[in-house]
Parts: C-alpha cells; structure tokens; sequence
C-alpha cells in the first residue's frame, strides 16, 4: 500500500520538487531515500531550519553533557537547516533529514530509528509523525515552544484537524506565559506544559576581545574610526531599502561601511550586482579581501563574530513579511538594534528590547535613515542601548537548565 501511494504521488510532488532549486537536492531523502544510522534507542532531536537549530544548539550541548552514554540523532527539513548543524557534527551521533509527513516516510524512518524519545524544538509540528509516535510510545517532548499569532489563528481554525495532534506531545515547554495559554486553549492537560523561557537567550555565543575585534576589523581593511552598519539575516526587498538608505548615509559620513549578511548566501552575488548598479563597490566575504564600500557574506555561520564589528545592527526578515530574525545576536554584543515591524516570530523579545530602549523599530526606510543618523551622531545613546540589550540577554538566560531537567521526566 505504502509503495503504491509513492507511485501515485510521485507524478505531483517530483516536478513540484524541481521547480525549488533547494527542495530538489532535498526531496528524496525526506521521502525516506537516506542512509539512516542504526544506534540503541537513540534520542532522536529535531530543528526546522536555521533558526530553529541555532536554538537546538545549546540544548544538544547541554544533552550531551548530561547524558554522555546516550546516542543523539539530530535532523533537519531545510537544507539550510540541515547544513547549519554541520557545526555541531561532533555532538551529535548522525545529522539526517527529516521525513515529509507522508504515512509511510514516517513509519519506516521511525523503525529504522527505534529513538527512544523525540524532541522538537520550537515548531515543524506534524500530525502523522506525532500520532505514529504516540501510538509506539514514544515520549515526544517539545521544547522552547511558540506559536506564532499566524499560525495560532490557522491552528484554531483547523483545531478539529490540529489539537490530537499537539495531544500527543508528551509535554511541552512554552517560552513564555503567553505562549502556555496558546497551547492550553487545545485543551492540552495542563500539568504537561511548562514555562522555561526562551533557549535563544542561553546560545552560546563567542563574545570576541578587543584584540580578536581589532584583528577582525584589520583583516577586513577597517580602522577603528570607520562607522560600520551590519545588516544581518536579510531577505529580497530588504537590500534595496538599506542599500537606498546607506547611499544617502555616506553623504554625511564618508567613511562609513555596510556588511549585509543575506538569509540565503546564494543570493550574494545578486545583492553584490545591485550595489553596482548603485555605484558601490562591494565585495564577497569569501574572497577574503578588504571592504571597499559594501561587504556581502556569503558564507554561512560567520554574521555572529560579525555583529561585533557594528557601530549599529539591523535585523532583517523584519521589514519584508517574514517574521523577522533573532535580535538577541547583536544584542547580546552589546549593539544597538534596529528592525522592522514585521518581528512576530519574536514578539516578546522584540517588544522587550524595545520598551527597554535597547532596540528600535521602523516602519519605512525615511525611519530607518532616521534613527542610523540619531545613533551615529549620539554615540552615547548607542552605547547605553548595547550595554541594556547585553543585560536583558544575561538577565533572561537558564532556560536551558530548564529544559534539560524537563527532559529527564521522560527519559
């Protein structure tokens, strides 16, 4: 029967496959077509994309320290995704792809598997998956949980279709009060959701020295007297706005320099085509020559150390609707940050920082212009902003801890 559904959809989800350059290299391997590891009842954690596993990264470090004898399987649904747990290869047992919701990519992953226990991490919820597990009993955790406003309202609309399945987690940490009461509404038993805070804020993140920041900026040709923007996580829309806004930013001050980090290195080269065509010289981080004028990155893992070169941060995904990206990175360098009004992936982080003026959000790129120029004109102001992000991230950590000690319930 499995087999014949496979040749039924086949004819539909191949050339969807193809048309999405990505989605290709993916396809097969999510259907179940991937060398899986055969380990004892290993635990079996699980990360969307990015994001999701930047915020898997702590978790899995903390697992591993607490249970050392455990085997840990860590998969991905992106290829992002999949390639940002490469840095975390020695954690872990095996790094996989995680299958489509489709029934039988589902049982014969579980059964070649055999975890012990799965844990998600923040969201990829699927109902078959959840259910298939549910009735092998196997303990599913799922950890720094949220729903966002969009997809809370599309849950409740199909609450008939989604609430078994957010039944079958065997408990769940929300990030936050608000959070619980999201999932409580699907009549979740109580006494297995718990509040542990948002793990985002436990990253580990390397805060560089003076010296490591002064040789970072030598090697990329900058001098301690160039002002510097980091626009980090950007998305198409984005570039132009600030691309725009720079274009008249160097008219006031002519040293100063932009690093755009693009969500998707891919696009590098198009971001780099558009600088030209603004008269801007901008190179590629790959190429491992000074800033001219724009630096564009187009590596993966490398915007962290990066945000320490900025006088300001900006955070994109947040004036295109995608949500927005973690502000907690050049927080937690004590920058001061700016984004859009598109930050509902972040909603309590954002509002946080920003009703502790230690983050600002616009709405159009004049308001972006705006408050670059207020910020570089008060370099106080900019580092009393840095130095209260650094405290809300200190003072909000441990919800790893939390996590941690959740887990062993069930293990």
């Amino acid at each position: 029967m499995q087999w014949a559904i496979i040749v039924i959809c086949l004819p539909i989800l191949i050339p969807l496959a193809c048309i999405h350059a990505k989605r290709k290299q993916t396809f097969f391997k999510r259907l179940g077509f991937q060398s899986l590891p055969e380990y004892q009842k290993p635990v079996w954690v699980h990360a969307l994309s990015v994001g999701e596993v930047l915020s898997a990264f702590p978790i899995i470090e903390a697992m591993r320290k607490k249970w050392p004898e455990k085997s840990i399987v860590f998969s991905a649904s992106t290829l992002s995704g999949y390639e940002m747990a490469q840095s975390i290869q020695a954690q872990v047992n095996d790094i996989i792809y995680s299958p489509y919701d489709f029934i039988f990519s589902v049982q014969w992953m579980t059964k070649k598997l055999d975890p012990s226990m799965f844990v998600l991490v923040e969201s990829d919820i699927w109902p078959n998956l959840l259910s298939h597990l549910y009735r092998k009993n196997i303990p599913s955790i799922l950890l720094n949980a949220r729903l966002s406003k969009e997809s809370y309202r599309g849950y409740r609309l199909l609450k008939w279709f989604m609430q078994p399945a957010l039944n079958s987690f065997s408990g769940i940490c929300a990030q936050s009060d608000i959070q619980k009461a999201r999932f409580e509404s699907f009549d979740i038993d109580p006494s297995k959701i718990f509040v542990s805070g948002n793990v985002k804020f436990d990253q580990k993140r390397h805060q560089l020295s003076q010296n490591e920041t002064t040789k970072l900026k030598k090697n990329l040709g900058l001098t301690q007297s160039m002002p510097v923007i980091v626009a980090g996580s950007t998305h198409a829309g984005e570039e132009k706005i600030l691309i725009t806004v720079f274009s008249r930013l160097i008219k006031q001050y002519p040293n100063l320099k932009m690093i755009i980090a693009p969500r998707d290195p891919g696009r590098a080269r198009e971001i780099q085509t558009m600088c030209i065509e603004h008269h801007f010289q901008a190179t590629l981080y790959s190429l491992n020559t000074y800033i001219d004028t724009v630096l564009i990155v187009d590596q993966m893992g490398v915007l962290g150390k990066l945000y320490a070169l900025a006088n300001i941060a900006f955070v994109g995904g947040s004036m295109v609707d995608e949500g927005g990206h973690n502000p907690l990175e050049p927080a937690s360098m004590a920058k001061p940050v700016v984004f859009g009004l598109d930050m509902h992936d972040f909603p309590e982080v954002s509002r946080r920082l920003i009703h502790e003026r230690a983050a600002f959000q616009v709405s159009n790129s004049n308001e972006l212009y705006q408050i670059f120029r207020v910020l570089f004109d008060n370099t106080e102001l900019a580092r009393q902003c840095g130095e209260k992000g650094l405290k809300i991230v200190k003072d909000s950590q441990g919800a790893v801890q939390q996590s941690i000690d959740f887990i062993q319930h069930y293990l």
